[in-house]
């Protein structure tokens, strides 16, 4: 059987969408919010969550878990970000391994510059593609596939 005969199952099918549009809003998202702010997607995330956790300031390994990326790659944002001065390393003092990265008063400034842009961008690229119906399906949709799958626990 040649690859043009076989015919993907329907959850197959799904899964490889899903993935094409996730992929190309990023870049659409990512290429706007450069554009209009000088953030990456990547940048804007990090500065994000650590701008909404409690006290503006965020464990790295925390943040590499909640963006679902590599240690290395969360040091390398946040390297950047520390260099433009909207995110400053703070180690922890009853642990000296732990590395907090903490939000500048010019990070507050930025995420709050940017965030006007990234919801703008969202609209553009995803959100208004959708209509109030699929909207809350898709709000459902992650947890219930996290939450049967290996992949949640």
């Amino acid at each position: 059987m040649t690859g043009d005969e076989w015919e993907r199952p329907a959850g197959l099918q799904a899964w490889m969408a899903l993935c094409e549009v996730v992929d190309r809003v990023r870049v659409a998202i990512n290429r706007d919010l450069q554009r209009e702010v000088g953030l990456t997607l990547a940048e804007n995330l990090v500065l994000c969550h650590v701008a909404m956790a409690p006290g503006r300031r965020l464990r790295m390994v925390d943040i590499a878990a909640m963006l679902t990326i590599g240690k290395s790659a969360v040091t390398k944002t946040v390297d950047r970000l520390e260099e433009r001065g909207l995110i400053a390393r703070e180690r922890a003092s009853e642990d000296r391994r732990t590395v907090y990265a903490t939000l500048t008063a010019d990070g507050e400034k930025a995420f709050a510059a940017a965030q006007p842009a990234f919801a703008d961008a969202v609209q553009r690229h995803f959100a208004g593609q959708v209509d109030e119906a699929g909207i809350r399906q898709l709000q459902r949709l992650p947890g219930r596939v996290l939450q049967g799958s290996a992949a949640g626990r």
